[in-house]
């Protein structure tokens, strides 16, 4: 097992970005300023969130280098916030959102009618995922071995926020990841963690918490509940809901190594099993099989609130 980089506190890169992104306010503000909503009344309004929350949620993206202000107006004073290129960069973890969302969040969900564009062939397309080393598409969690730092969880311990909402049903990506406890329940899930007193010790949780939110799960589909060993204990297996998630996990897994980490070791390391590579997550047209990037997409229709 390799040791990841670690900060200051010992958290892993990828334990800080689940933290960073892990935030429901922090998302839905990336993708309405990648959608070119700049200023902050523009943002306020888009948001329908109050002064004092959206101002934090701004400087903190400035402090950790996602977004950059820059004044637009002197008297009075005035900025606008833009993306900086680490912020451009999560534009996969957005797409995978928007995909997930499209297959599981169903038809009354908030962007059900964005649709994303792919300029280069101009078809209006449904994104696939897959290794950018091989090429191969349709890759899920069960194509890639992944190999887990001691510290990747530290973060669910020490520094998890209590500012967003707990996850509640009907869910989509960003109730997942914009609850804490949640996000690390999965990620934990991901790495084969199937009974009550793992997760447990894995993430040092309360009783109580684990359990809300394993119910919470399976009520959402995400995970089914198993009786094993003559129905004396249980098992929480991951549904096809929940293995989709993994495309979000490892866009946000990928970004850490390039943004947070001086080595690339962001606290988990996934190969893609076929080709025996390092993963690396790559969303190709499922119009014209070409590879997609941050220059050739568009979000069309109504802007997704997230």
């Amino acid at each position: 097992m390799t040791e990841a980089t670690t900060d200051e506190n010992g958290a892993s890169p990828l334990g800080r970005a689940l933290i960073l992104l892990g935030d429901m306010w922090t998302l839905r503000i990336v993708m309405w300023v990648f959608n070119g909503k700049r200023r902050f009344q523009d943002l306020r309004n888009a948001l329908s969130i109050s002064d004092p929350v959206l101002s934090r949620r701004l400087n903190s993206l400035v402090d950790e280098g996602i977004l950059e202000a820059r004044e637009y107006q002197t008297n009075p004073p005035r900025r606008e916030y833009v993306l900086t290129e680490a912020g451009l960069d999560l534009w996969q973890v957005l797409v995978a959102m928007w995909v997930w969302d499209r297959r599981w969040a169903g038809h009354h969900h908030r962007d059900a009618q964005t649709r994303l564009r792919h300029l280069d062939c101009g078809h209006h397309v449904r994104p696939v995922f897959g290794c950018g080393a091989c090429g191969a598409i349709g890759v899920g969690a069960r194509d890639v071995r992944g190999t887990v730092d001691d510290r990747l969880l530290l973060d669910s311990v020490q520094r998890r926020s209590r500012r967003s909402p707990t996850m509640t049903t009907p869910i989509d990506a960003t109730g997942v990841l914009g609850d804490r406890w949640s996000t690390f329940l999965l990620s934990d899930a991901f790495t084969g963690t199937r009974r009550f007193n793992d997760f447990q010790e894995n993430l040092g949780i309360s009783p109580v918490t684990l359990t809300q939110r394993l119910h919470l799960f399976v009520e959402a589909g995400m995970m089914s509940r198993e009786d094993i060993a003559g129905g004396k204990r249980q098992e929480y297996r991951l549904t096809s809901k929940a293995l989709d998630f993994f495309d979000v996990t490892t866009t946000i897994n990928g970004w850490a190594q390039r943004w947070l980490t001086q080595d690339g070791r962001s606290g988990l390391n996934l190969v893609h099993i076929p080709c025996e590579n390092e993963f690396v997550p790559q969303f190709t047209c499922n119009a014209c099989n070409g590879v997609l990037n941050r220059t050739n997409i568009r979000f069309e229709g109504p802007i997704p609130e997230l």
